[in-house]
Formats: structure tokens, sequence, C-alpha cells
């Protein structure tokens, strides 16, 4: 039994149908390519029904097809040419040398349709990885120093004070050690708050009332941290007054007294 062969024009009933399954399974409009491309939606809408009598001459269609198929992303040498392989069999469009030269022979193999990402340029693709890594970089970078600071907290939170430096009097040289205790006598004329420390602890961190009398003794040294009214006491080392600590109102630090004052003032 002979081999039967297909009729050429079979292609052109379907090319059409073809070219509107590519442009729905893109989801674009008719209007869309007519307001893109300037072809009458009327010879659009003629290409997918394949009615070729509306259509214009067909040079002037190839035109219309290559527009159609650029903005679909398709290949669109490919299908002018599968447009004139199919349009040289049918009776219906009119003949011409070029048409009639091609065969199955000078029809490129079809290929199968391009998804829609395969539109987008590839140099939209570098910028969008260029752009995820410095996102990434910089909450990496954000992390990091997040964590930094925390670790900078927490230590701060739990490293002990440095302790207070106690101030201490050089030792008098050759002092003997069997020398009998000094005493400060302290005789309070204005209130006045005092700190005060013997032989390098605290005796006294308070407020002197008006008339208080008080009595310190120390083997080498005493320390008046801070007198909040310098004129409001009054001293004597061993019953030998001492020069006034200040004026009126007068707030004094760190002012020692000790043996050496008891030769200064004999």
């Amino acid at each position: 039994m002979p081999e039967q062969t297909q009729q050429p024009y079979s292609e052109l009933a379907s090319f059409g149908e073809e070219l509107r399954r590519e442009r729905e399974i893109r989801g674009i409009s008719l209007k869309e390519i007519a307001d893109a491309t300037k072809i009458s939606k009327r010879f659009l809408e003629a290409i997918e029904r394949n009615d070729h009598r509306t259509l214009p001459a067909p040079v002037f269609t190839r035109g219309f097809i290559r527009e159609y198929a650029r903005y679909l992303g398709l290949n669109s040498d490919e299908i002018v040419n599968r447009y004139n392989f199919a349009a040289a069999g049918d009776d219906r469009i009119e003949k011409s040398p070029h048409l009639e030269r091609l065969t199955h022979r000078d029809l490129p193999p079809k290929k199968g349709i391009p998804p829609p990402y395969a539109r987008i340029d590839r140099n939209v693709y570098i910028l969008l990885l260029i752009i995820a890594i410095l996102a990434a970089a910089t909450f990496v970078a954000m992390r990091h120093k997040k964590a930094t600071a925390e670790a900078a907290k927490i230590e701060s939170a739990i490293t002990p004070p440095r302790p207070r430096p106690v101030v201490k009097p050089p030792a008098e040289a050759g002092a003997p050690q069997t020398q009998p205790p000094m005493r400060l006598s302290i005789e309070v004329s204005d209130d006045s708050f005092v700190i005060l420390d013997a032989d390098g602890k605290e005796v006294i961190n308070t407020t002197l009332r008006r008339g208080a009398h008080r009595t310190v003794e120390a083997r080498d040294s005493f320390h008046f941290r801070t007198v909040g009214n310098a004129a409001g006491i009054k001293l004597a080392l061993n019953d030998v007054p001492l020069a006034p600590l200040g004026r009126d109102g007068e707030v004094i630090h760190d002012r020692v007294f000790g043996r050496g004052d008891l030769r200064a003032n004999p």
C-alpha cells in the first residue's frame, strides 16, 4: 500500500492555533500585542483563526507573523519559515518562486516552547545574584556586630569594680615601732561632712553636727578624704592645735596628718 503523504496545507491550518496557544501560555492578550506592534487586532485574530482571506498579501502577513513571534519571545525566523512552508501548499495563498522552492528539508526542526523566563536577559540573573550576595553579607555583618555588643555588655556586667586605691603616707624613716599612737581631736563648730581614714582604715563617714566632739587614734597617719565644710571643724594632734583646713563652706580632699606634723608643732 503506497505511503500517504500529509498535505502541506494541514501545517497552515494548525499554524495559527499554535501561535494562539503560545500566546495564551504566556498570558498575553491580542490587544497587548496590537498596541506594542501597531498591527491591527483584526489581522492578529485572522492569523490565529487561519483566516488567510482576511489577511493582506503574504509579504505583509510574514511581517506581521515576524513581529507577533518576536513579541512572544519565539524565534521569529523559524516561525516565518514554518509559515512559508505551510503557505506553499495552500491554494488560497498566492505563489511565489521563493515559496515554491521550499520543501520539508528546508524547514528547520521544531523546537520546544521556550519558557517565559527564557526571555529574561542573562544580566538580570547576574544582578539578582549580586544583590543576594550583598544582602547575605550585610546580614552576617549585622549579626556579628550585635553579638559583639552583647558580649561586651555581659562582660562589663560581670567584671567587678576596681578597688579604690588607699592613700598611705610615706613611712617615717627610723620611726620606732614602740611609739605611742597619735590622738586626733575633732571639735565641730559647724555642721560638716567628714570622711576620715586612720592608718588606712575608714573611721568616720558621716555628717558631724555642730557641738560634736570626736577623738581618733592612729600610729602612722590620719587621712581626711573629704571635708564638706572646711571651717566647720577644728583639729588638735596630741592636744596640739592644727591650722584650719579651709574657709567656711569650702570642700577639701586628701588632707593627711602624721608624725611629721607633731615635729612641726612642738
